[in-house]
């Protein structure tokens, strides 16, 4: 037998291992590390608070920033010069601060290992009804000058800086995850775990950041407003002219919230069809064309494809359902004239319906009056029958004697008849009298 005798010093080698090993085998608490997007130290200075003023403008100005908001946005991760590309040192220029949402940013998309950017984005929406609104140079002090030159939709009015998770589902994102600091934040602890809401893998668990209702709310923000569209100029895509917006274009929203495709997403259906679902089918959701445009999801050529898309009508494409498919989403019937305009409502006047409304609404309101005043003044007269015919239908098609006054009408039409008769008669009582005086001569 063998024996293995040890080296001095080899006892405490082997424990100092399974010390070690057993270390592994321990709960330990894992510190997220916080983002670190201000590698410029721009956060340096704009971290600070009270940093506002009142520009030349008289705009209210404010140049400080939350680090939990920014850092737990959507653009938490992006140093500050990858959009202000033109600063270069500070203090800076105003102007040198103007983003351009086209250019490419440090961040990389993970899936071609590429600089992410919005470019394809930018070159989508150029091409889209909306696409002469601005996607560059901007500010906070030029905010007005673009709602003064421009009405059209731009990068940051339909989009800002918004949180991972919306504020309106902060609540639902809490409730969901109620447990996460006692059982996930057990290793996971710090200010970017429990602070900075949505910055977790778990917002994905929500769902898309955006449902159909969320995605309406951006179009109706500007299309739900007729006061303010109504100096748009359209541009002919023919002719090049220009022109102002008829009813239908101003009311779209109103005539779409009436129909049943918008209904269903108010009460929760999500089966309804919201505004991109129609106009942006194919995901290119800023590259909305006009239905005059023949690449229009909503041409009435391309109208097959788009309202059978995504299972939705799938007997669109049939050419029995060709005018199902042209049904007007955007009725003007459907709205309340009242919704109308002095110079709208002139123009509806001259529509079918109007003229119908015209020569049957007189007619509507003489009956009115005459049954209300029939109702307060007329007498309790029985059954009341009609002029023409409604004695006849009573005797022969319901089964009732005639009125006494109708067989005295009867009695008297057959008196003639009777008189005719006699006549004859009493000839032949006078031939008989003849006959018997001839007799006794």
């Amino acid at each position: 037998m063998k024996i293995f005798r040890t080296r001095p010093g080899d006892d405490i080698i082997s424990l100092a291992l399974l010390l070690c090993a057993l270390l592994f085998c321990l709960p330990s608490t894992v510190t997220a590390e916080p983002r670190k997007p201000d590698p410029d130290g721009c956060l340096t200075c704009h971290s600070l608070p009270g940093l506002h003023w009142i520009d030349e403008d008289g705009m209210w100005r404010v140049a400080s920033i939350d680090k939990s908001h920014y850092f737990s946005s959507l653009h938490g991760s992006v140093p500050c010069r990858d959009c202000h590309r033109k600063i270069t040192d500070y203090p800076h220029k105003v102007e040198n601060g103007y983003v351009d949402c086209s250019e490419s940013c440090h961040v990389e998309e993970p899936s071609e290992g590429e600089a992410y950017t919005h470019k394809p984005i930018v070159d989508e929406f150029e091409e889209s009804t909306h696409g002469k609104g601005w996607h560059k140079d901007f500010a906070g002090g030029n905010r007005f000058k673009e709602l003064d030159e421009s009405k059209l939709p731009s990068c940051r009015r339909c989009h800002d800086n918004a949180l991972y998770i919306s504020e309106n589902k902060t609540t639902l994102f809490k409730e969901s995850f109620a447990h996460t600091e006692t059982e996930c934040g057990t290793c996971h602890v710090g200010e970017v775990w429990l602070t900075q809401m949505g910055g977790h893998i778990l917002r994905r668990f929500l769902g898309n950041r955006m449902n159909k209702n969320d995605s309406n709310e951006l179009c109706l923000d500007c299309h739900n407003t007729p006061e303010y569209l109504k100096d748009i100029e359209l541009e002919d895509s023919e002719t090049g002219e220009k022109h102002k917006p008829d009813t239908r274009w101003l009311h779209a929203a109103e005539s779409y919230q009436r129909m049943l495709h918008s209904r269903l997403l108010v009460v929760g259906v999500e089966d309804g069809a919201s505004c991109v679902d129609c106009h942006a089918p194919q995901g290119l959701h800023h590259k909305i064309l006009r239905d005059e445009d023949e690449q229009a999801s909503t041409h009435p050529d391309n109208l097959p494809d788009t309202c059978s898309a995504s299972g939705c009508h799938g007997y669109a494409k049939i050419d029995e359902n060709k005018d199902f498919v042209l049904t007007d989403m955007h009725d003007t019937d459907l709205l309340a004239m009242t919704l109308f305009s002095k110079e709208e409502f002139n123009n509806f006047t001259k529509s079918v319906w109007a003229i119908l409304s015209a020569l049957t609404v007189p007619i509507i309101i003489v009956l009115a009056i005459g049954s209300l005043i029939w109702a307060f003044t007329g007498k309790n007269r029985g059954l009341i029958m009609a002029i023409l015919g409604g004695e006849h239908f009573q005797v022969y098609m319901a089964g009732k004697k005639p009125s006494a006054k109708k067989r005295a009408k009867s009695t008297t039409a057959r008196t003639p008849s009777r008189k005719s008769d006699s006549k004859p008669i009493r000839k032949n009582t006078t031939d008989s009298a003849e006959t018997k005086e001839s007799d006794n001569d």
